[in-house]
């Protein structure tokens, strides 16, 4: 799978978007138990690293939103191709509930960090050798303009 790992910078604001955020969970909600997802990296569709450095032409981070299927929080990421838009979606906090069920999650969230661009990445090609070990292997870094 062909992943976009935004650069440290960035990642340093979506890291302090999610402090925020869970920060904000613990205030308003004691039956939810947030934690960050980590790695902060987009899935796409693209065949190889090359194909995804030609084919991008802008991205950006859309302000979180609870997916419920996955049963965490999920930054809608928008992808914008010469041929299009693709839309992806970076997990960004997960939700555990303390004793029962989940049955409906409001949870707002106040946050100015999103729409956040991405400008600078690296593309790669996720592998996985172990449950919950990730490694990015032909790596391409990329400076849309």
């Amino acid at each position: 799978m062909i992943v976009i790992a935004p650069h440290s910078d960035l990642e340093l604001k979506l890291i302090n978007a999610q402090k925020k955020i869970i920060r904000q969970i613990f205030d308003n909600n004691n039956q939810e138990i947030p934690y960050s997802a980590m790695p902060l990296w987009i899935q796409t569709n693209f065949e190889s690293v090359q194909q995804a450095k030609q084919k991008i032409a802008d991205i950006t981070i859309l302000a979180p939103e609870y997916d419920v299927q996955k049963g965490c929080l999920v930054c809608p990421v928008e992808i914008k191709t010469y041929d299009g838009i693709v839309n992806s979606s970076l997990d960004f906090i997960h939700l555990r509930r303390h004793c029962e069920e989940r049955s409906d999650v409001a949870i707002h969230i106040a946050d100015t960090t999103f729409p956040l661009p991405v400008k600078i990445f690296r593309l790669g090609e996720c592998t996985s050798s172990k449950p919950g070990v990730f490694e990015l292997s032909n790596t391409k870094w990329v400076k849309l303009t």
